[in-house]
């Protein structure tokens, strides 16, 4: 840990820490300044004389109030006097005394006179000195002027300095140059994306050999751009290409050129790529790049012209008339619908690298990586996990792993078993567990029987999805229990019959209700959405009634105009009354599928839920144990 921080300290200016020995040097600098202009400004006070003229010297003089006399020979002739403390303060002289003597200080001009009258008088101490009456002068009356400027000048000067530059820096690249030694993170750190690192790594041999492309007349692409759903790992990729590529790699974020100054963001584009050339070959990596690759065909909502001119700027520092070999540009976004059809064209991002959600391997690989950070047992199976979390992010993956590590550190665990990583799975997708939450027996009742009616229509559906647990737990805010299923392989189609059962499964919760209770309950609006949802898109859009027949009937975006305010739907009036009464269909179909099953099973549906009551929480082969059946399985999405 200690060798990283002290390599980022030693990269780039741009990526340093400030240092903080200048800081230091400034405060011991304005002690010392500080120091000496009190002991200068107490000592100019101290030695303080009072002025007089010629008669009053002499007058006193006379009078053998002076003990001595010290002649400072100077080109203004100036004579210092001291009296005696028994001078009396008369109107016409005024002095001043020294602390540390009985003595007054007094000066008067330099005449020979004087000079004659001092000689003459013995008993007067008489010395003579020579003086530079400019550096005297400076002394003891302009050096302390010149340390309050210094002052002035250490405290203000910089913080003015650094305004002045950064009213300058406007049209400066942000971009942050990272050199090769200071990146960490590698392709071993890349989980779940095998084919977007293969694409990746070309880009890197070329930058590591280029001849060996040129030999057969290849040329590498000038962009590539990384798109998927949050949380897939584009920007990981990214820094995984500056950990392998050994060049020189500029970072910046798309919201980085925008300013409220126009013309700003194009200067920054310019000004990035201008450096960029200075240290081919090299890499730049816009994050976000949304930001300021929008569409320019702005239709209703009217033009942003500042984020238009930096686009234009991208545009043509990407393939324009100047534009030079060696610099490659990566990109991340996850809208990339919504950029300019210019910025995606051959030239510029010559390919489009897609990330999306991994797959049960991918999940495996994902959890692998980082369950190298945590002390897990050999007892805890991964695949268990890959398996129970399809459509988790790499992202999701990474914060289910650490909630298991927190929460075995919470339960005094030495290592992460089993049941914190179900726990910290099931918190992810729904929420922690809310045991503290009152509900009364009625509404318990009701949510076990609910459950139940889920996990026994599960279990008697040869198509649905194995049923992994049932809890009757409250989970996050809109849960007050759930059935949990688990696929033993991803499914990237589903047959009429698979939805269907799934959709019966959906059901199962209020049919379950309606035969227990003679009553329904607000329980089921999520299975209700849920079901509409799947209806819907068999009628619409996957073809799977005979009445309606393989035709779309779905929305149509205009691809420069508002999403939510131009919407066609592109069939009559009659033809979405029939959609409606097939949805109905469909979902009536389901739901009489389900009640037929749980009312020739009612005694074990009795049987599940009041065991549900009892204990709360069954998993797979509890349940099978209690009611003497074997699940028959196959895949679908779960119901709760």
């Amino acid at each position: 840990m200690d060798n990283d921080l002290q390599n980022q300290k030693n990269s780039s200016p741009q990526g340093a820490l400030p240092p903080r020995k200048p800081q230091m040097a400034l405060v011991i600098w304005m002690l010392i300044f500080i120091t000496m202009g009190v002991m200068l400004i107490y000592n100019n006070t101290k030695n303080k004389y009072a002025t007089w003229n010629q008669d009053q010297f002499e007058k006193e003089l006379k009078a053998g109030n002076i003990v001595s006399a010290t002649i400072m020979l100077d080109s203004n002739k100036t004579a210092e006097i001291k009296g005696e403390y028994k001078i009396p303060n008369s109107a016409n002289v005024k002095v001043f005394p020294d602390q540390s003597e009985p003595f007054y200080k007094v000066q008067v001009i330099y005449t020979d006179n004087l000079d004659e009258l001092l000689r003459q008088n013995a008993s007067i101490e008489r010395k003579v000195e020579t003086r530079d009456s400019w550096g005297y002068a400076l002394l003891y009356n302009y050096l302390p002027i010149l340390i309050l400027i210094g002052l002035l000048y250490f405290l203000f000067a910089r913080q003015i300095k650094m305004a002045g530059r950064g009213a300058m820096q406007f049209g400066k690249s942000r971009a942050r140059m990272i050199m090769p030694n200071t990146q960490k993170i590698t392709f071993d750190d890349v989980a779940g994306a095998e084919e977007a690192k293969e694409e990746t790594k070309e880009i890197i041999d070329y930058l590591k050999d280029p001849l060996k492309f040129k030999m057969v007349g290849g040329k590498i692409p000038k962009g590539a751009l990384l798109t998927g759903p949050p949380g897939t790992g584009k920007t990981l990729l990214a820094k995984a290409v500056a950990g392998e590529a050994q060049v020189p790699f500029y970072s910046i974020s798309g919201s980085d050129f925008v300013e409220m100054f126009v013309g700003v963001g194009a200067s920054r584009v310019r000004d990035m790529f201008d450096q960029a050339r200075k240290h081919i070959p090299c890499l730049i990596f816009i994050d976000e790049i949304d930001a300021v690759g929008r569409s320019r065909f702005s239709g209703i909502g009217g033009g942003h012209d500042e984020r238009e001119q930096t686009l234009n700027a991208l545009l043509v520092e990407m393939d324009g008339l100047e534009t030079q070999e060696g610099v490659i540009i990566l990109a991340s976004t996850n809208r990339p619908d919504v950029l300019d059809p210019a910025l995606l064209r051959p030239g510029r991002f010559d390919r489009q690298i897609f990330l999306d959600l991994p797959d049960i391997k991918g999940r495996r690989q994902i959890l692998d990586v980082h369950a190298k950070n945590i002390k897990m047992s050999k007892l805890v199976n991964l695949d268990t996990i890959a398996r129970g979390t399809p459509g988790y992010s790499g992202a999701d993956l990474a914060n289910l792993v650490n909630e298991a590590a927190l929460l075995a550190a919470r339960l005094d665990k030495k290592e992460v078993e089993m049941p914190e990583m179900e726990e910290a799975r099931d918190k992810v997708r729904w929420g922690r567990e809310r045991k503290s939450r009152k509900i009364n027996e009625q509404d318990r009742k009701i949510t076990a029987y609910h459950e139940a009616g889920h996990t026994l229509v599960a279990l008697n559906c040869s198509k649905a999805m194995p049923v992994h647990k049932v809890t009757i737990i409250p989970r996050g805010v809109a849960y007050l229990g759930a059935t949990m299923h688990l696929p033993f392989e991803d499914r990237y189609t589903q047959s009429k019959e698979e939805l269907f059962d799934e959709l019966a499964v959906l059901m199962g919760g209020r049919a379950a209700e309606e035969i227990i209770f003679g009553d329904i309950t607000s329980g089921a609006a999520g299975d209700i959405e849920y079901a509409t949802k799947i209806s819907r898109k068999m009628v619409c859009s996957y073809g799977m009634t005979e009445k309606l027949g393989t035709v779309q009937y779905g929305g149509s975006d205009h691809p420069y105009l508002g999403r939510d305010i131009v919407r066609s739907e592109g069939f009559s009036e009659e033809t979405s009354r029939e959609i409606d009464i097939e949805i109905k269909k469909i979902i009536d179909s389901a739901k009489e599928c389900a009640t037929k099953i749980l009312l020739d099973h009612k005694d074990k549906l009795e049987m599940l839920a009041k065991k549900l009551l009892d204990v709360e929480t069954l998993d797979l082969k509890e349940i099978k144990k209690l009611l003497g059946i074997e699940d028959k399985v196959q895949d679908s999405p779960a119901a709760a």
